[in-house]
C-alpha cells in the first residue's frame, strides 16, 4: 500500500472527560452529532454494540474502556468483501496537564479499498462536523428550570 487513508482530529473540549463520554455513548447526544437507526432505542452504547443500517452499513463495538477509548469497527455491502474488518472509527479521551480534554477521532484505514479515496473524502467532512458538534454538546451548560 502506497499510502494511508486515516482522517485524524483532534480538539480540546471545556468539560470533564466523563462528560464527552456521554455524547459519545448515550443516543440522545448521538444522533445529534451521527446517525442512527430510528429503532435503535435510547440504550447506551457498550462494549459488543452493534448499530446497523440494513444494505448500508454495519457498525460494532470492538474497543470499550469508559472515558478513555471507543472504538467501532465499520462493514459496508457496497465494498463486496466481507473479510474487510480493520476498517472503523476511533474515539479517544485525554486529559493534558492543565486539565483539558481532548478528544481524537480517527476514522479508516481506507487504503484497502478500490475506492478509498472517496471514503477517506467524505470522513473528512464528517470528522470535523463531528469534533465541532460534540465540543458544543460537551460545553453546553445544563439549562435549570
Amino acid at each position: 500500500m502506497s499510502k494511508e487513508l486515516v482522517v485524524k482530529n483532534n480538539i480540546r473540549i471545556e468539560a470533564p472527560a466523563a462528560r464527552v463520554w456521554e455524547i459519545l455513548t448515550k443516543p440522545e447526544y448521538i444522533r445529534q452529532w451521527n446517525y442512527l437507526p430510528e429503532d435503535f432505542g435510547d440504550y447506551e452504547i457498550q462494549n459488543a454494540t452493534v448499530i446497523e443500517r440494513p444494505g448500508v452499513s454495519v457498525m460494532k463495538v470492538v474497543e470499550f474502556d469508559v472515558n478513555q477509548t471507543l472504538k467501532y469497527s465499520v462493514y459496508m455491502p457496497a465494498w463486496n468483501d466481507d473479510t474487510i474488518t480493520n476498517i472503523g472509527y476511533t474515539y479517544t479521551l485525554s486529559v493534558d496537564d492543565k486539565g483539558h480534554t481532548w478528544l481524537g477521532i480517527e476514522i479508516g484505514d481506507f487504503a484497502i479499498l478500490t475506492e478509498g479515496d472517496k471514503y477517506y473524502d467524505e470522513s473528512i467532512t464528517f470528522g470535523e462536523t463531528a469534533s465541532h458538534k460534540i465540543k458544543e454538546l460537551a460545553e453546553k451548560k445544563s439549562v435549570v428550570l
